[in-house]
Order: C-alpha cells, then sequence, then structure tokens
C-alpha cells in the first residue's frame, strides 16, 4: 500500500510540473526547432505519466515486487520528477526576472 501511494504522489508530482510548465510557456509553435527542444520532452513526460496514473488507477499495485524493481521504479520516477520540477522553478524565474511578454521563438 505504501508503494502504492509512493507512485502515485511520484507521478501526481510529475504530471502537476508537467502541465504547470506547458500552461505557462503557452508555446505557440509547435514545430520550430527551439520549442521542440524547449518543450515537447515535457508533453511526452506529462503524457506518460498521465497514462500511467489511468493505468495504476485501472490495474492497481502488483502484490510481489522485488527489492530492486521497487528501487528501479521509484529511482527512475524521482529522477525524470527532479528534471520536471528543475524545468518548472526555472522557467518561473525566468518569467520573474522577464515579466514582459516572452520572446517568441524565430
Amino acid at each position: 500500500m505504501l508503494y502504492l501511494a509512493t507512485l502515485y504522489a511520484l507521478l501526481g508530482t510529475g504530471l502537476a510540473a508537467s502541465v504547470g510548465f506547458v500552461v505557462l510557456h503557452r508555446p505557440r509553435h509547435f514545430f520550430r526547432v527551439t520549442e521542440i527542444n524547449a518543450s515537447w520532452w515535457v508533453i511526452i513526460v506529462g503524457l506518460g505519466y498521465a497514462r500511467s496514473c489511468v493505468l495504476l488507477g485501472i490495474r492497481g499495485d502488483l502484490p510481489s515486487h522485488e527489492w530492486w524493481d521497487v528501487a528501479l521504479s521509484l529511482g527512475l520516477l524521482s529522477a525524470i520528477d527532479a528534471l520536471l520540477l528543475v524545468r518548472f522553478f526555472s522557467y518561473l524565474l525566468y518569467r520573474r526576472q522577464h515579466p514582459e511578454k516572452p520572446p517568441a521563438a524565430s
């Protein structure tokens, strides 16, 4: 049960950071190289996290896990969450330092 709650917490944190970044960033030109580098990986990871939340809700937690399986899944989710949170908070800091509209990708 603790493993299931931890998975939900990590997936929810990553999904919130991903959606928050996309909402704040408001990409206008999805297919420009600058936009692909800036936000596509966040969108793709967010979609993966949303899918994982839905599947976890449908299937539930598997009854038995090896210690290395738990460590690997929680470690990878924590690392990806850290990247998403760094991306979200660094963009918040950028917006605070540059209150004017962000430059359009050219």
